[in-house]
């Protein structure tokens, strides 16, 4: 367990923004080591999925560090904000100027050179590294063409590693949002891509887990491509005691805190922490951390995001909204004649199509294993409670 003291006991001892590293960072050795190996394997590829905010890219980016620490080269692209294939591409040449620059300081030109396309070459304003990055007008160019680009920045990045006889690790996150661009033809492409490479490895991660898993059935392009790496929520317990010893240690007496925190906000690792940096701050000034202190720790986060609630609520339709209460106020069953009935769902066609709108908009999670859905964010199902409930002339709790 990783619960070394903050610096300055005044100082929050959780953080929940960015990427988060050293004593803010606990746990994960198990997925730390699987994407290490996959890294310093020439061929190896990973896929690394599960729900958003279960702290991946904060375990990828130490993994990375560990990698290079050993001698390795590694480097993180982060597709998740890409508009266009050549978006993509340039996230690449991006992160492979980096590493390169850091790793190989002679590198980045035999890198261009291997790409046989137009480059500019910018230093980064931060390190002064060259970053390299495709003609801007590249990004209106044909589908076919903005593929080819991709294709040629990731063969060069493996015909450099052939030429210094090494391994490069390329990480993908938000992997999935190549179906953005092009459907299965896009993910196809990328399979096309990454499959006859020999000296470069893979990890692709992603975040949306009903998308991933379709892109991994079987006549799918990923189906049986990579080893899979399921990133699950941190063991409860673990959790629990490390929030409770990171708030002791910095001033705030707690005992079973941790345990409550992880029960009220929980499986999703930055919504707890999210709380317990909450309850910190509510608790400075006491002797100690409560179970009250958690309720009201979780109320105020809620309140903070009360202007984003309050606009998506006023974007759904009136059935997704139904649907929506429903969900929060626990009802497992959306297509019996009572749930219908109560929460004005129509038929029990309409429910399930709103909710498996919802789902896919990620608002909504299907359970696993028993029927029924949660919210993607706890916080949502909170707000949903208490300020919607009375529609139905119930009060909230």
């Amino acid at each position: 367990m990783e619960s070394a003291l903050p610096s300055d006991k005044s100082a929050n001892p959780f953080r929940i923004h960015g990427v988060v590293e050293d004593e803010f960072f606990t746990d994960r050795a198990t997925e730390i080591a699987r994407i290490v190996k996959t890294l310093a394997e020439p061929a190896a590829k990973l896929m690394v999925y599960g729900p958003r905010r279960m702290g991946k890219t904060s375990a990828i980016v130490r993994a990375i560090a560990r990698h290079e620490a050993a001698g390795g080269v590694a480097l993180l692209a982060d597709m998740s904000t890409a508009s266009t294939i050549v978006d993509v591409a340039n996230r690449v040449l991006a992160a492979a100027g980096r590493a390169l620059g850091r790793r190989w300081k002679d590198s980045v030109s035999d890198f261009v050179r291997g790409l046989g396309v137009s480059i500019t070459l910018t230093p980064d304003a931060t390190t002064g590294v060259i970053v390299p990055s495709l003609d801007v007008k590249m990004r209106t160019a044909s589908e076919d063409e903005q593929r080819n680009s991709l294709t040629r920045t990731l063969d060069a990045l493996d015909g450099l590693a052939r030429e210094r006889n090494t391994t490069i690790g390329v990480v993908l996150d938000e992997f999935q949002e190549i179906q953005r661009f092009g459907g299965e033809v896009a993910e196809w492409h990328l399979r096309g891509i990454i499959q006859h490479h020999q000296r470069v490895s893979y990890v692709l991660a992603g975040s949306q887990a009903h998308i991933i898993e379709r892109m991994l059935d079987k006549g799918r392009a990923f189906y049986n491509l990579a080893d899979q790496l399921e990133f699950g929520p941190i063991d409860a317990g673990h959790l629990a005691t490390w929030i409770d010893d990171r708030m002791t240690n910095a001033g705030v007496k707690a005992q079973g805190v941790g345990a409550e925190i992880v029960a009220a906000a929980g499986p999703r690792t930055r919504d707890v922490v999210q709380v317990a940096r909450q309850c910190f701050d509510n608790s400075r000034g006491e002797d100690a951390a409560t179970r009250a202190s958690v309720a009201i720790a979780f109320d105020d986060v809620v309140a903070e995001q009360e202007a984003v609630f309050q606009a998506n609520w006023h974007g759904f339709t009136a059935l997704k909204q139904n649907v929506l209460r429903a969900v929060a106020l626990g009802v497992s069953g959306l297509t019996t004649a009572e749930s219908i009935a109560t929460f004005g769902l129509t038929s029990s066609g309409a429910a399930s199509h709103a909710a498996s709108a919802l789902v896919e908009a990620g608002h909504l999670v299907k359970l696993r294993g028993t029927p029924g859905y949660t919210y993607e964010n706890p916080f949502f199902r909170r707000w949903v409670e208490t300020e919607t409930a009375a529609d139905l002339g119930r009060g909230s709790s």
